[in-house]
């Protein structure tokens, strides 16, 4: 595809595909509060992002690292810093909570949260270590409170463009699914995956499991089978799966794949009329006819600079993890339900949940 030839169309995609990014408006409510709670990795991005989409509006943090809050404190002086979640909470009164503290925290944060009132909540994937406690948290949710699941490969735009064609039937019925998500990130041992209980697929094999959740409404686990290589949970997981429209779907889940310095979620999708294979960087799609959605053309090529033209210029990260705070955001704004919902994730961590029943039930 020649981009400049081109460009109308990728406009008018992107226009479809992400409305987050043609309709991006900051909230206008004057003075909004937003903390984080979890001041590592994530905690870092988020308020990056945060403080270049909406200057001024993170107002505090928690941590439980005294040194961490100590040194923070005196470099970032328009952020207040807590060790405390609940002093926090009394003093900011926050409108919108960010929390990035490792998963076996997320249950009771999220729970005090929720009870506290706080409107609007964010959280790290996977939103608790099982769908039980998921459960529990919606039951006590309000109806105008919102929880939003940090499943970010949703505000990927080659993935968003997969499902569109998908839908259209740009490729027909979906057959055979192949779907990875690799990753480098466990190369020796380590124990920091022991409190959690539950390895790869849990923790990074989630964002595969909601993609394919929500292109196909996978019903139907056939076979999983977990390997533990460095930690005392699985660092490997293969499972075989149905669709709810009969098509077969095999993946793979790996965190120690010394070859993926950075993860790589990759999906090729085989239909009765043509193939896509499609990951954060790339779609590839074959069709026996041409197709709008393929700008009439019955072969199509798309890299990533030609999706994320016109977005804020925020390059702290990929920018799926821009166009995921945008549409956080414009929730707030206009009072919408977010896509990735703790509602919506409860499907995927049921999955979760008879996927290690299977793999258990193998060994």
């Amino acid at each position: 595809m020649n981009m400049t030839d081109d460009a109308a169309f990728v406009k008018r995609l992107v226009a479809e595909i992400c409305p987050e990014v043609l309709n991006w408006r900051a909230p206008n409510k004057k003075g909004l509060r937003v903390a984080i709670i979890g001041f590592g990795k994530m905690g870092l991005l988020h308020s990056g992002i945060l403080n270049l989409l909406v200057p001024g509006a993170l107002r505090s943090v928690v941590d439980k690292s005294l040194l961490l809050t100590l040194g923070a404190s005196r470099i970032i002086g328009a952020v207040k810093f807590y060790r405390d979640l609940d002093k926090m909470l009394e003093e900011i009164e926050p409108e919108v909570v960010y929390v990035t503290t490792p998963t076996p925290s997320h249950y009771p944060i999220l729970r005090n949260l929720i009870e506290r009132g706080v409107k609007y909540i964010f959280v790290e994937k996977p939103p608790t270590v099982n769908s039980e406690q998921l459960k529990q948290l919606i039951s006590i949710k309000r109806a105008d409170q919102h929880v939003m699941v940090g499943l970010q490969k949703r505000y990927a735009l080659p993935f968003r463009h997969a499902k569109l064609l998908i839908d259209n039937e740009a490729i027909g019925d979906p057959r055979f699914i192949r779907a990875s998500i690799r990753s480098g990130d466990v190369q020796g041992p380590t124990t920091r995956f022991d409190d959690l209980g539950r390895g790869a697929l849990l923790d990074l094999g989630i964002h595969l499991l909601d993609l394919l959740m929500w292109f196909f409404e996978v019903k139907h686990v056939t076979q999983a089978e977990g390997r533990s290589i460095y930690t005392k949970v699985d660092d490997v997981f293969r499972a075989e799966l149905v669709a709810e429209d009969g098509a077969k779907v095999s993946i793979e889940v790996t965190w120690s794949d010394p070859e993926h310095r950075v993860p790589e979620t990759y999906m090729e999708i085989e239909g009765s009329r043509g193939t896509i294979r499609v990951t954060e960087d790339y779609l590839k799609v074959k069709a026996e006819k041409e197709h709008q959605l393929m700008n009439n053309k019955k072969e199509m090529v798309l890299y990533k600079p030609y999706y994320y033209q016109g977005i804020p210029p925020v390059n702290l990260a990929d920018p799926e993890y821009t166009i995921e705070n945008m549409h956080f955001l414009r929730c707030i704004h206009e009072g919408l339900e977010p896509l990735t919902s703790i509602e919506s994730a409860l499907k995927v961590m049921e999955l979760v949940d008879s996927l290690y029943e299977r793999a258990k039930r193998s060994t």
